[in-house]
């Protein structure tokens, strides 16, 4: 997804611990993610080693080489956009977006089978990618594969009913009749209308949120949800924006809605736990960081939370 979200914890856990990670993340916040990147590689420098510090900083150092890599793939520059998401995948390689926007930049250049690879990626870790399912189709169709194509096109307008457009009709129509460069014509000019509003909502959410504003956020969250209930992301999101509102019941709903939706989103589980820690459910909360284990054994905030959720269990 283009969009990628720490732990509700994460920015507020990091800060004041190191010069150069407070600096990296106020550049981050203002986009500027060059200076941020550079400062991120500096946390370290002053000699003492602090474990979670250190991860935070690579978490947002990910996320600014994802976000240069949208603009280069927005600017046309491939070649850059390709590096950037490469350096965001080595440091979070479970991430559906950044596999996706990667697979989007290898079809430009033609590299099919590198393409359909890194969607099978995205698709593993969130089954329920639609917009990865098309862009699948698209180009297993290109490749010859038309059968797999055309599976992989229905797949995806059964997860999200948005792509079903005339355009996506009449090349259904043209398959149908042997007309396949007419056909991928087509399915390339499907209008993703229904998308491109669940990510304006989403991306509006995020907007309102980081400038606290809570209720607003919340119902942009939900306004994407109503077009499509499926989006892991965005229901995590939502539980973020319901938990700093103060509203816990509602944010574990949507925690779990979004671990419904992709059982491998170690960051949803994370936070699922870190709600029912909150809401005095320490038995639960311990088997959702145990999860986050499964999925990412090395997190320290789960490692963290799970032995106090053990302690409490024990007193």
């Amino acid at each position: 997804m283009g969009c990628i979200e720490m732990s509700m914890l994460g920015k507020m856990l990091g800060f004041g611990r190191n010069e150069h990670y407070d600096r990296a993340i106020r550049l981050f916040d203002q986009g500027l993610y060059e200076e941020a990147i550079a400062s991120f590689d500096k946390v370290d420098l002053n000699g003492s080693k602090d474990p979670l510090t250190e991860r935070l900083a690579m978490f947002y150092k990910a996320e600014a080489h994802a976000n240069l890599g949208n603009s280069c793939m927005k600017g046309g520059c491939w070649e850059r956009a390709e590096e950037h998401f490469r350096t965001a995948l080595q440091i979070h390689p479970h991430y559906a977006d950044l596999h996706f926007n990667l697979a989007l930049v290898l079809r430009r250049a033609m590299r099919y089978e590198e393409s359909v690879a890194e969607l099978d990626c995205a698709l593993d870790i969130n089954p329920g990618f639609a917009k990865a399912h098309f862009h699948r189709g698209l180009v297993k169709y290109a490749m010859e594969d038309r059968p797999a194509g055309i599976e992989s096109l229905k797949h995806a307008l059964d997860l999200e009913p948005g792509f079903g457009t005339d355009a996506y009709h009449l090349g259904m129509e043209a398959h149908g009749k042997g007309y396949y460069a007419g056909a991928l014509q087509a399915f390339e000019r499907v209008s993703a209308t229904e998308v491109d509003d669940i990510l304006f909502h989403y991306r509006l959410g995020d907007d309102l949120y980081r400038r606290g504003m809570l209720s607003e956020a919340v119902a942009e969250y939900r306004k994407a949800l109503e077009i499509n209930p499926n989006y892991a992301d965005i229901r995590n999101h939502l539980g973020i924006a319901l938990s700093a509102s103060g509203k816990q019941e509602e944010a574990l709903e949507a925690f779990q809605g979004a671990v419904k939706a992709s059982p491998a989103y170690a960051e949803a589980w994370l936070n699922k736990g870190v709600t029912l820690r909150d809401l005095g459910k320490a038995e639960r909360a311990a088997e959702a960081f145990r999860k986050v284990l499964e999925f990412d054994p090395e997190n320290l905030l789960a490692l963290k939370n799970l032995a106090e959720a053990d302690r409490s269990i024990a007193a």
